[in-house]
């Protein structure tokens, strides 16, 4: 069974990795490129729930499978520690991205357009928080990325303990 978990749990991983590689490399730009910019903000709003709800789900997959391990001693016993810290903090925060700042970024663009259309300018403080938080976000996941690269890592160079 323990090989099984293992399997999965690389799975896990490689899916989350190639999700957020192929969304920001492939995805992102060519959306951009391809679509006008509201028609490509509409896309990114369909898209960005799934993307958070796969980093959700990876995530808890891989504390099952970690713990799982764990308790099977197929795991060292402190990169399995820092595993499930990793994948709590990874996992946490797609849950916060996806919960509290995707749908406040969507407002502040819902607010914003209908203002454009009227001829008026949008208030700026609105443009700010938008590009603030966009800029977290991005932050954020490049962090959430940087983390499942070392959850590979740790798995793949992990010592049984």
């Amino acid at each position: 069974m323990v090989p099984f978990v293992k399997w999965f749990y690389l799975v896990a991983l490689s899916v989350w990795v190639g999700s957020m590689v192929f969304f920001t490399v492939v995805v992102a730009p060519t959306v951009f490129k391809t679509l006008g910019a509201e028609e490509a903000a509409k896309l990114q709003r369909v898209i960005f729930p799934r993307y958070y709800l796969v980093g959700i789900i990876c995530a808890l997959v891989g504390i099952v499978c970690v713990g799982w391990l764990l308790a099977e001693r197929a795991f060292g016993k402190w990169p399995g520690i820092l595993s499930l810290v990793l994948l709590a903090l990874t996992g946490g925060t797609d849950g916060w991205l996806l919960t509290v700042v995707l749908p406040r970024l969507h407002e502040l663009r819902e607010r914003k357009t209908p203002v454009i259309g009227s001829g008026k300018l949008p208030d700026p403080r609105w443009e700010q928080e938008w590009k603030e938080l966009h800029r977290a976000s991005e932050l954020l996941n490049f962090a959430v990325l940087a983390s499942a690269l070392a959850l590979l890592f740790l798995v793949i160079f992990s010592r049984v303990a």
